[in-house]
């Protein structure tokens, strides 16, 4: 498996739209990760069409589309199995092709308030549980800092 995962701070505009079709290009994932799309499902899907139609995708919509999670994989090589989405992060159960080995794949992109975030700390651990013997790949921002000097803009 070949992924990449990038925590975009939106893809509204064409540049950031054009810098993502060149690094798929030119990493040639066969799953790509997105954080924070911030755009809605419309656009999402103009977006395929115009610069990823070999991906298939799936997204988590924020409210107000801010946030929002987006995976993209090759269908070419990969298989998907099961999906399984919550507010803050979606996870699949996939196969590469000719491989016999299932992984799960999940996209966290972490809330900012306290409460949520335990919620979903939470959830992913009840996914783990669910899904306990096979390998599980993590790309996320859980938006959450272990000292301040980690911490880039917003309050203190």
């Amino acid at each position: 498996m070949k992924p990449t995962t990038w925590n975009i701070r939106g893809i509204g505009n064409r540049r950031k739209q054009r810098n993502l079709s060149n690094r798929i290009k030119e990493e040639k994932p066969n799953m790509a990760f997105i954080q924070e799309k911030k755009i809605s499902m419309d656009k999402i899907r103009e977006i395929h069409n115009k610069w990823l139609i070999k991906y298939e995708y799936l997204e988590v919509k924020e409210k107000n589309s801010t946030g929002g999670i987006l995976m993209l994989w090759d269908s070419k090589k990969i298989g998907i199995l099961d999906a399984e989405a919550f507010r803050n992060y979606l996870s699949l159960v996939c196969q590469p092709l000719g491989d016999k080995e299932i992984h799960m794949i999940t996209n966290v992109y972490g809330p900012q308030k306290r409460e949520v975030k335990l919620k979903l700390l939470t959830s992913l651990e009840e996914l783990r549980v669910r899904h306990p013997n096979m390998p599980w790949i993590i790309a996320r921002d859980f938006n959450m800092i272990r000292f301040l000097i980690e911490k880039k803009g917003g309050i203190r």
